[in-house]
């Protein structure tokens, strides 16, 4: 059974590869290749490997959608211990939200 489960694991994993971009294939093939090798070492199911292969490999095939104005401008400072850049982006965004509120 254990195999079984392994072999569909693999399996899993090389469909899934096949769904992300050609420069990608190899990184994450040998990747998830070793993760289902060693799932049972860690106590988990290579079958729950392969299947967040799938799951990545759905969402890197999506097209990325660039943010813009005050969310590109939040996300950019998302992290930074500037507060007064944070307080006038957050201003700025809700200065903008009430104009468009009361047009």
């Amino acid at each position: 059974m254990s195999r079984l489960t392994t072999r569909l694991a693999l399996a899993a994993v090389r469909v899934a590869a096949l769904r992300l971009r050609r420069e990608q294939r190899d990184r994450y093939l040998e990747q998830w290749r070793a993760d289902v090798a060693g799932a049972g070492e860690l106590g988990l199911s290579p079958l729950g490997v392969a299947v967040g292969a799938l799951r990545i490999a759905s969402r890197e095939r999506k097209p990325l959608v660039l943010p813009i104005g005050p969310l590109a401008l939040a996300l950019r400072l998302r992290e930074s211990t500037n507060i007064g850049a944070v307080l006038a982006v957050m201003v700025l965004a809700n200065l903008g939200g009430a104009i468009l509120l009361v047009m």
